[in-house]
């Protein structure tokens, strides 16, 4: 499970890197379903994929060693997953995105409920003492 565990983050994060990679040099093209947008929502997106990079950059580095970084996993997860509840707020506000994205709403939601019991599961520890662990 371990093993498994850590190609599924390392796939998951390398996946982040490249669809924000896509988005910042391809552009606005890449948002299925989405308009040409004005230049500053342009900008605006290309900036925000920098930090969506910057996630998948980080859950790769963390999957090298569940038992030293669960503290960020279970972080990273926890920021997906608020990702997800915000895409639901889009929806309250602006109605429903295109199917893809509905899509990514279950995922956003769903992957962090089982990523983070697996790993505890793994390192044998809860999700807040390892949350606490990274807090010090």
């Amino acid at each position: 499970m371990r093993t498994g565990l850590r190609w599924f983050l390392m796939i998951f994060g390398a996946s982040c890197a490249l669809i924000a990679l896509a988005h910042i040099f391809i552009g606005p093209s890449t948002y299925i379903g989405g308009n040409a947008p004005n230049a500053t929502l342009d900008s605006d997106l290309r900036m925000v994929m920098v930090l969506f990079f910057a996630y998948g950059a980080l859950c790769v580095w963390a999957a090298k060693d569940l038992d030293r970084n669960a503290g960020l996993i279970h972080l990273l997860m926890a920021v997906f997953f608020v990702g997800g509840l915000v895409r639901l707020m889009t929806v309250a506000y602006a109605g429903w995105p295109h199917w893809f994205y509905i899509a990514m709403m279950v995922v956003e939601i769903v992957t962090p409920l089982v990523v983070s019991p697996l790993l505890q599961r793994v390192t044998g520890r809860t999700a807040r003492a390892d949350l606490i662990e990274l807090a010090r």
